[in-house]
């Protein structure tokens, strides 16, 4: 008999599980996946990180402040070092220093690799503070303005995903190969494509999306828009141990810690910056070990290692105590945290709520994915890490398009959220996070969501708000009712047209919930709670 190889093929594997789990396994066929899985070190392969824009955030003296996952991979800068470093000689950099003050317009800077390679980099002055924030330019395609045009020549979600390649330059094989298409399928795609937009071929069409870049450029005031884009990049602290976190808002505001979920990268998306910043939040999104760049070693705790390095990142930027935010798993690090630091936390908001997994019944309304998951994580551990393993091996293989369809694949609600193309960014930041160490603290995750923390409730005395997406498949509502009722001070939230990817299609909405916690506790940004 011959099978598939399940590293070749990741839903045949599922499937095989799948069946396992019900009794209805093919023995056989069963005990030939478990043997051909691939190794450890087959799957951790050094894989490249996916293509983001760079974002690169330096003071008026040329020194850098902070940077995004990309900038700190491809230009291999830290946070101190000087602009001057990866420019070709001393005058250039002084040259654009210089212009920026007397032109007080966006200005080019060319910079290389440790590697050779060139990069453009564009630079905007912030209305205050003197940052410059220098954005890679890529092919001059303003994704929202892309998104516009899509949505204007009524092109269908299937139609974009391919539409937003063509501007790529890739070829329909190219495009057929990573959508998992026919090529005959993609090509008859482009035709509807062009027709729609009223040209003949796609050099016309990626003329068309330049030009629409470029007027949308002139019309815009940038200036206006700085502050509130620049904020959300990564960088890292070093007071014991070595720590990355995201900053976003507006600094010295309302204080609120982010624990984020398995999924990290709405600080990557303008519209999560603009609502932190319009809310007056200081929101500081810590990487939980295992992610971006706080290092995890391999029998760490990562539950109490980011509880060491949430609180020296309050204590290094002078906060005393903070509203806390949690995505998904981060319920379980928020929870924690509440625990060992009281008094550092004025309020907990879980969007989406992840509750204790107290037993088996309690993923019988889940979709088949999420079911083996979690099966696996309380049966076979091991297991579950070699599923989770494979499925980021694949993802590194063919491109972070993967992503919905592995984590929401029976999901259609939060699988389109996802599959957005204006949030192809936070997918690419989320990637390139858990990458970056090889999906060691995603992999983590995937136990600590199956993990019974239920004792631990009742002992949990700040207010505690869970929201939970009504559309969401993901996570039983029963259960996070369930958990909300045994917590001192809980408080249950139904969002009606949301689902599990709350963080991404009502960020907004979780923001404001922090927001007025923070002001019922006191807290008011640098006149409370500030050391």
């Amino acid at each position: 008999m011959t099978y598939t190889k399940p590293h070749e093929n990741y839903d045949s594997f599922v499937d095989a599980l799948e069946t396992a789990i019900s009794g209805a396994a093919d023995k056989q066929r069963l005990a030939w996946v478990l043997q051909t899985l691939p190794s450890d070190a087959a799957l951790i392969a050094d894989f490249p990180l996916p293509p983001t824009a760079i974002v690169l955030v330096v003071d008026s003296a040329g020194v850098v402040v902070s940077q995004n996952a990309a900038a700190a991979q491809i230009l291999g800068l830290e946070p101190g070092s000087a602009l001057s470093e990866i420019m070709e000689t001393p005058q250039a950099t002084r040259l654009f220093l210089a212009r920026k003050d007397i032109l007080g317009d966006p200005v080019p800077v060319v910079v290389a690799t440790p590697e050779g390679q060139t990069i453009v980099l564009l630079g905007f002055c912030h209305e205050t503070g003197g940052l410059i924030t220098l954005y890679e330019v890529r092919r001059g395609l303003e994704d929202r303005v892309q998104q516009h045009l899509a949505d204007a020549i009524g092109l269908s979600p299937s139609e974009q995903r391919v539409y937003f390649r063509l501007l790529e330059g890739k070829t329909i094989e190219m495009i057929a190969a990573d959508l998992e298409r026919a090529t005959g399928t993609v090509r008859q795609q482009v035709k509807a494509i062009l027709a729609k937009a009223g040209v003949r071929s796609q050099v016309q069409l990626v003329s068309l999306a330049y030009a629409l870049s470029l007027t949308a450029d002139r019309a815009a005031h940038p200036q206006a828009s700085v502050a509130r884009r620049a904020a959300g990049t990564a960088v890292r602290i070093n007071p014991v141990g070595e720590a990355g976190f995201h900053r976003l808002g507006l600094p010295g505001g309302l204080p609120v810690l982010l624990f984020h979920g398995a999924l990290f990268g709405i600080a990557a998306l303008p519209e999560v910056q603009s609502s932190a910043h319009a809310l007056g939040l200081d929101i500081i999104a810590i990487e939980r070990p295992g992610y971006g760049h706080t290092p995890m070693p391999p029998d760490g705790d990562s539950l109490a290692l980011a509880m060491v390095h949430a609180v020296q990142t309050l204590d290094g930027l002078g906060i005393a105590k903070a509203v806390l935010i949690a995505h998904d798993v981060g319920t379980r690090f928020a929870a924690r945290f509440a625990l060992t630091y009281p008094d550092r936390v004025a309020a907990i908001v879980a969007a989406p709520t992840t509750p204790p997994m107290k037993n088996w019944a309690q993923t019988a309304d889940m979709p088949r994915r999420h079911r083996v998951n979690a099966w696996a994580a309380q049966n076979l551990p091991a297991l579950m890490d070699k599923i989770v393993m494979l499925g980021l091996s694949q993802i590194a293989r063919k491109g972070v398009d993967l992503i919905p369809r592995f984590v929401f694949g029976d999901c259609p609600f939060d699988r389109a959220v996802m599959e957005n193309p204006a949030r192809a960014i936070a997918l690419q930041e989320v990637f390139s996070l858990a990458w970056q160490q090889r999906g060691l603290g995603f992999r983590r995750d995937m136990l600590i969501t199956n993990d019974d923390w239920q004792e631990e409730l009742s002992r949990i005395t700040v207010p505690f708000i869970a929201l939970h997406g009504a559309q969401s498949q993901t996570v039983s509502r029963s259960a996070v009712e369930a958990m909300v009722a045994c917590l001192p001070d809980g408080h249950f939230r139904l969002v009606e047209e949301a689902g599990h990817s709350l963080p991404l299609s009502h960020s907004a909405l979780v923001f404001r919930y922090a927001l007025a916690a923070g002001m019922r506790a006191g807290l008011a940004g640098a006149d409370h709670g500030i050391v």
